[in-house]
């Protein structure tokens, strides 16, 4: 561990004073990458993240020591935050308290963030003028001990022909570990019930079709070396890591959206916060998906039948 220090920077970030502290400290210590470094690429990837984010509260990743330090998730905004951040208040899914959860809406609040120590940002599937209405689902493809990334792009270009024969568009983006994430826009009305209910009927059809290396199996000690189908995540409370956000794992990898044609030759790990000016010379077809609205009408069973708004 490094030896704290008490040295500040105050910097200005488009209009807001930001305090930066310990810019030296190392994050990824094996890989040389300080909290300074976090800092200029969250401030960096901004335009290309904070679409992501708007309106979105956060579940925050911390690691105020690095890595290899203690780690804790956080919900609740802390007093000593800086006012100009934005909060949204809701009831918290596991007590009867409120949660102040924080929305970063413009690159102070990243850099905010990254100073302390936050790594991942994980942002809610629903933004807060309809918080119970999802407005997209996602195909969390987790691949087992023993399951290759190969498998998992299998799988993932399974899942794009299941929604092509549907009329669905998907948005596929690596998960910064070894998995990739489908994106599928919804119109916002239909429930995190509804959403899971779909994405859920996505894996017993995969599963059905490619039993030998899909699974929907819960349990992870039966999974064999299977490529998890998950639809768990659609749930309220439930986050996905947002686009262009770097993981806590060796070499500072990232969620790097893709497009379907690239899935083949990507390989886990290869885009990281170093990657900074190649990752905002990219094509940002991901970043079209919220104009994008679409019925799960004809895919939800007779039970679920065509929702309104509840």
């Amino acid at each position: 561990m490094q030896p704290a220090t008490d040295q500040k920077h105050v910097v200005r970030i488009g209009n807001r004073i930001v305090e930066l502290t310990n810019l030296d400290r190392l994050l990824w210590p094996a890989d040389g990458i300080t909290k300074a470094d976090l800092i200029a690429y969250y401030i960096g990837i901004a335009p290309r993240l904070l679409p992501h984010l708007k309106n979105r509260p956060l579940t925050l990743t911390r690691y105020p020591q690095g890595i290899e330090g203690h780690m804790f998730y956080q919900k609740n905004t802390p007093d000593y935050a800086p006012d100009w951040l934005l909060t949204y208040e809701a009831q918290s899914s596991d007590t009867d308290k409120k949660i102040r959860y924080l929305l970063a809406e413009e690159p102070a609040a990243l850099a905010w963030l990254a100073n302390q120590g936050t790594i991942e940002v994980h942002p809610w599937m629903a933004p807060i003028d309809h918080p119970a209405h999802p407005d997209y689902a996602v195909v969390d493809l987790d691949p087992s001990p023993g399951a290759s990334f190969k498998d998992v792009v299998t799988i993932a270009h399974l899942v794009r022909t299941l929604l092509q024969q549907w009329d669905l568009q998907g948005f596929p983006k690596l998960s910064g570990a070894t998995g990739i994430h489908i994106y599928v826009p919804v119109i916002p009305y239909y429930t995190y019930r509804q959403t899971g209910e779909f994405v859920g009927y996505i894996g017993r059809l995969i599963e059905k079709a490619y039993p030998e290396k899909a699974t929907t199996q819960r349990s992870v000690s039966r999974r064999g070396a299977r490529v998890y189908v998950d639809h768990l995540q659609n749930r309220p409370g439930k986050t996905i890591v947002a686009p262009y956000v770097p993981r806590s794992l060796p070499g500072a990898p990232i969620s790097l959206p893709v497009d379907w044609d690239e899935l083949d030759d990507v390989t886990p790990g290869e885009w990281t916060i170093r990657a900074l000016n190649r990752i905002l010379a990219r094509p940002a077809a991901f970043d079209t998906m919220y104009q994008v609205r679409q019925s799960l009408d004809h895919v939800l069973s007779p039970t679920e039948g065509k929702h309104q708004r509840t």
